[in-house]
């Protein structure tokens, strides 16, 4: 990822799924879709078509927080699986969180498998992964971390791809989302 982003010419043409918008429009490739003002459709091909512009999102937020070449990994101790509050944002495991910061580790113990900025889920038909793409310390505010999250449940037609801001909330020692 971090090489794609250090070197985004390659990235902005790449050809991609089309992405249909609201306003009738359409894109191709990073290039075209950051051209486009409007929401995209949602459509079950639009929902498969958007993981793969996640990207695109990325390339926009390195011309405000640019990746440094001696930067290591975001965190080498970072456990998204134990850190992450599942109850601060919407997704289709929501309906199994009871307590207020449930984390990936507390519903599903040594199945959560924790990975390099990464964090996975994949059993009961479903394939859920939370992805730290970017890590944000300004010197005013508490850190702050985008985070792609890929939610599917593979034998049915929900499948939702987005990326979400999460803040670090000190108190809770947790990461909280932002929406």
């Amino acid at each position: 990822m971090r090489e794609k982003v250090q070197n985004p010419s390659e990235e902005l043409l790449t050809s991609r799924p089309q992405l249909e918008f609201a306003n009738g429009s359409s894109a191709s490739n990073c290039e075209e879709y950051f051209q486009q003002q409007g929401e995209v459709n949602e459509t079950a091909a639009n929902h498969s078509a958007r993981s793969h512009y996640l990207i695109c999102d990325a390339l926009k937020l390195a011309d405000t927080w640019p990746p440094k070449l001696e930067d290591k990994p975001i965190e080498e101790d970072l456990s998204l699986c134990s850190t992450f509050s599942l109850s601060s944002f919407e997704h289709s495991l929501r309906p199994r969180v009871e307590a207020d910061g449930a984390t990936l580790t507390q519903l599903f113990g040594e199945e959560a498998i924790e990975g390099l900025n990464t964090c996975s889920f994949q059993g009961e038909g479903r394939n859920f992964v939370l992805n730290a793409v970017l890590l944000v310390q300004e010197k005013e505010g508490p850190k702050r971390m985008w985070v792609w999250v890929i939610d599917e449940i593979l034998d049915a037609t929900y499948r939702s791809y987005e990326a979400v801001w999460f803040v670090f909330d000190e108190s809770k020692s947790m990461w909280i989302a932002t929406q």
